[in-house]
């Protein structure tokens, strides 16, 4: 039986990517010259690994221009995540302080799905160019891999691409911006590269030097994590520099199609945004609740203790992040239980945070209400609607379907950590932080451990959870269906 993928459209477009990202790579390559390290050769090679065979790929093809179908799409978005780790693992192995294979690959998996998880214990003692090769495979995959091919690659501008950006792009409905899905890519990025000049000046006005603001920003924009420092964002200790950083993984956690709404006819709309009003109420609830968990605690600080920490943990996990002021072993019982919350409920879809997302959540509670009524008023009709709109019932039934997975998932591999001796704590949170793209640590990877000192199996498991937690989970499990693979 022939297979249902067109491997010749595959390799075309996998094969231009590929060329792509050995550009991206020059760019920490040329970082490390500029400071004058080593490690510039290992991104020499890496880049030089690519470009042969993206080339190769691409000249094999090239005379065999056939349309992708929806099947090569989702493959393709699915693929590509694995392709670029490949490759953007090298300079890791190959740096001063070398990682091996398993912790190399989830240190670039872990930035490209913007997860922040890391496998470097010292990270004082890396290379600049080590350090923003981290900072940027985050800042890449914040808005997706896909999405960028999308906007520099004309050829996709056709309903194929459309599939494509929905495979990857978070959420339950995505609506274009323009005609072309091109000018929707392009106009994202628009909004993604605006946010990201203004973060990097305005912590780069504070007391961050130009080089941590740009790596910080990358990671507050993309919600990853990554630090250029041991001791996180509380290196700076300044109030300025949790403020700034709050209000840009804000903006991160809301729809960037919202956000160009915004930023072409104002804010007027977007106060009437069902999804924009339920996070800014679950952000306000989260916080009131925070805060007097850490007054019942006994907390006296001053402005900052009692109000800006609190708001920065709370965007923070919710967003997922993953900044940390304090190690999350002081936080207590309540604000730990709060935290798995927050990162299994994640941000809002089309930004790039992690998590369920707020718009199923509010489609799900909605729903339930509708239930509710229909068991007193049985001959009243009752329909899901977001923003005005009427949902069709097979997309509530699969929002329905998606969390129960989605939490099955999160079931499941707990329940394997636990099997090599982790405390049910430890391994749900470890869990939750992973398929949230959250990358806080806690317990066995907290302070004290760390995801270095996992076992390889649970490195695997927590990498694979990665990215289910990155991709729409239904874009990875379809590739698990036989009826895939066949005509």
């Amino acid at each position: 039986m022939k297979t249902a993928l067109d491997f010749n459209s595959i390799g075309r477009i996998m094969g231009r990517l590929i060329l792509i990202e050995s550009l991206m790579l020059l760019v920490p390559m040329a970082v490390s010259l500029v400071y004058r390290e080593s490690d510039w050769k290992g991104f020499a090679v890496a880049a030089a690994a690519a470009f042969a065979i993206g080339g190769a790929a691409k000249l094999s093809t090239r005379r065999r221009e056939t349309p992708i179908r929806r099947r090569e799409g989702f493959f393709i978005t699915a693929l590509i995540w694995i392709v670029f780790s490949f490759f953007g693992m090298i300079p890791f192995m190959l740096s001063e302080r070398p990682l091996g294979f398993t912790d190399a690959m989830f240190e670039v998996i872990s930035g490209f799905t913007t997860t922040g998880a890391s496998m470097i214990a010292d990270v004082d003692s890396q290379s600049h160019g080590i350090l923003f090769w981290r900072a940027f495979t985050q800042w890449i995959g914040g808005l997706g891999i896909i999405l960028f091919m999308l906007a520099v690659l004309p050829e996709l501008n056709r309903p194929s691409g459309i599939s494509m950006f929905n495979a990857e792009a978070t959420g339950i409905t995505h609506d274009k911006l323009h005609p072309r899905i091109r000018q929707t890519a392009l106009s994202l990025w628009g909004v993604y590269v605006v946010i990201t000049i203004a973060s990097t000046l305005l912590l780069w006005a504070g007391p961050v030097n130009l080089f941590d603001s740009v790596c910080q920003t990358f990671a507050a924009v993309a919600t990853g994590g990554f630090s250029t420092h041991n001791a996180g964002i509380a290196y700076w200790a300044s109030d300025y520099v949790y403020v700034v950083l709050t209000v840009v993984m804000f903006l991160a956690g809301l729809n960037f199609m919202l956000l160009y709404h915004v930023w072409r006819n104002g804010v007027r709309g977007v106060l009437r945004n069902d999804v924009f009003v339920a996070f800014v109420a679950v952000l306000a609830v989260a916080y009131v609740l925070l805060l007097a968990s850490a007054l019942l605690r006994g907390a006296t600080g001053g402005v900052g203790e009692l109000l800006v920490y609190p708001a920065f943990h709370i965007v923070s996990a919710i967003t997922s992040t993953g900044f940390s002021i304090a190690e999350a072993e002081t936080w207590g019982p309540f604000s730990l239980f709060l935290t798995i919350l927050l990162m299994l409920c994640g941000a809002c879809a089309g930004s790039t945070s992690g998590g369920i997302k707020i718009d199923r959540l509010v489609v799900l509670w909605r729903n339930f209400s509708n239930e509710l009524k229909r068991t007193v008023f049985q001959k009243r009709v009752y329909v899901v609607s977001l923003n005005g709109s009427a949902l069709q019932s097979n997309l509530v039934t699969r929002i329905s379907a998606f969390v129960m997975i989605y939490m099955l998932v999160v079931v499941m591999s707990t329940g394997f950590i636990t099997m090599f001796g982790y405390t049910f704590t430890d391994s749900l949170f470890m869990v939750c932080s992973c398929i949230g793209c959250n990358g806080l640590g806690y317990g066995a990877t907290g302070a004290e451990g760390g995801f270095a000192c996992l076992p390889c199996a649970v490195k695997w498991l927590l990498t694979v959870v990665m990215l289910i937690g990155r991709l729409e989970l239904f874009t990875f499990l379809v590739l698990l269906l036989p009826s895939f693979w066949r005509r």
